[in-house]
This record gives C-alpha cells, sequence and structure tokens, in this order.
C-alpha cells in the first residue's frame, strides 16, 4: 500500500466521519423535535396513578351492586308484613270464621263480607264476593284455620334463596 492510497484511505474515512457526525447531528435534531411531541414521565406516571384510581373503584361499585341486589330480593318479606298488617288492620272489629282455607271477615255494622284466601300462588282479598285484590305473591300455599278462638294464616313460600313454612296469628 502505498502513501498516497493511505492519505486517500483516511482522506474518505474523516470526509465520512464528518458526515456521520452531521447525519447524526440533524438526526438527534429531528429525534429532540419528536421528543416534544411525546409523553414526558412524568405524564405517564400520572396517568398510571388516575387508571389505578379508577380501577381500584370497580370492587366497590359491584359490592354496592350486589348489595342493591340483596337488597331488592328481601322485597318479599317486606311484602309479607304489609299483607298481614293489612289482614290484621281489616279484621279487627269484625266477626271472623273461617269456611275451608278461607277467611271470613263480616262487618255487621256495614253490612259487608270481607274474604281472603289463596288463589293461584297469591293471598287475594274479595269484598261482598267480588274483586281480586291480590295482597300477597309468590306464595306455595296458603291456609287460614281457626284454633281457640284465635285465627291463623299459615304461609309456605319460597324466594331465590330460601324456602320458609310460617305460622301467623291474626287475632
Amino acid at each position: 500500500m502505498s502513501f498516497s492510497s493511505i492519505v486517500n484511505f483516511m482522506c474518505t474515512s474523516e470526509e465520512e466521519e464528518r458526515s456521520m457526525k452531521m447525519n447524526t447531528a440533524s438526526a438527534h435534531r429531528s429525534i429532540v423535535s419528536r421528543k416534544n411531541e411525546g409523553f414526558t414521565l412524568i405524564e405517564m406516571l400520572l396517568n398510571l396513578a388516575i387508571m389505578v384510581m379508577i380501577v381500584s373503584l370497580f370492587p366497590l361499585i359491584i359490592i354496592n351492586i350486589s348489595q342493591f341486589k340483596a337488597i331488592s330480593s328481601e322485597s318479599y318479606d317486606i311484602n309479607k308484613e304489609m299483607c298481614l298488617r293489612d289482614i290484621i288492620a281489616e279484621i279487627q272489629d269484625k266477626k271472623l270464621s273461617v269456611s275451608g282455607t278461607e277467611l271470613i271477615a263480616r262487618d255487621l255494622t256495614m253490612g259487608r263480607k270481607y274474604g281472603y284466601s289463596f288463589h293461584q300462588s297469591r293471598v287475594i282479598r274479595k269484598v261482598d264476593g267480588t274483586g281480586y285484590i291480590i295482597l300477597l305473591e309468590h306464595v306455595k300455599s296458603a291456609k287460614f284455620f281457626e284454633d281457640n278462638q284465635h285465627y291463623y294464616l299459615e304461609l309456605e313460600w319460597m324466594d331465590k334463596w330460601r324456602a320458609k313454612h310460617e305460622t301467623f296469628q291474626l287475632q
């Protein structure tokens, strides 16, 4: 290899080196300008913190929804209590008798006859033999009976989670 070829080679390498430096400088400038358009580490951490807070609320929301479902499923107890309250309030000061499984309350002052019976999984009320007032639904069986001059309602009912057989004293 001659001296001129070595100098030539060195010149080419120096020129290439200069052009490479210029290319990297321009590439560095373009990277820097692109960096302004992206997210910084602080922005990413802030986004991550917000996302973690939102995701951490999901279990609380699910628990609240499940509690509402539990509350709404217990509406049968409330309906049963309202049915009993209505029957007890209406049969006060009335002459009572049981015919089969039907409770009959006669209002002697007004001449009306109230009948309470079980029909198609419902406890119903009829006034003077007409009407169909639903007092309680989703009942498997209901029976009115008399024992020692006391009147009782025997209910058997079932909801999604439980089946119950209860007897209530009406008077």
